[in-house]
């Protein structure tokens, strides 16, 4: 299985994102080697973005999902308190570390755009999409 971040779906459901194709491509390749997933932590993300429920559900019913559990959010709430950086220019946000906290307690891959804070998850191996 592997765990879809949030910026790949939000990329790959907006035709003018400037990383359309490549999520969108890179989606279609690793489904047909292994199960995607999406984490309840991007359901409500993309809820943030005044869509209804129907249609997020729509969007997402080919993806498994994955609930965020107490290992999970445990997982995340630490490497979120070791990383979290003095300047507040930086600032983490927890859905991420969330999302991440998930692929790590499955033991799974994590498909995302984000390349940063990835050093937090050294257990985990991250899936970027062909640019």
């Amino acid at each position: 299985m592997i765990l879809v971040d949030t910026s790949i779906i939000v990329a790959w459901l907006d035709r003018m994102h400037p990383d359309h194709l490549a999520c969108t491509r890179s989606l279609e390749r690793w489904a047909e080697k292994e199960t995607l997933a999406v984490s309840s932590v991007t359901f409500a993300e993309l809820a943030v973005g005044a869509r209804t429920r129907e249609a997020v559900e729509e969007d997402l019913k080919g993806f498994d999902r994955v609930d965020l559990d107490f290992d999970s959010a445990w997982r995340a709430g630490l490497a979120f308190r070791r990383y979290r950086p003095i300047a507040r220019s930086d600032q983490p946000v927890l859905p991420d570390f969330l999302i991440r906290g998930q692929a790590a307690s499955l033991g799974c891959r994590h498909l995302t755009n984000d390349h940063r804070r990835t050093k937090a998850w050294p257990d985990i191996d991250f899936i970027y999409p062909d640019c």
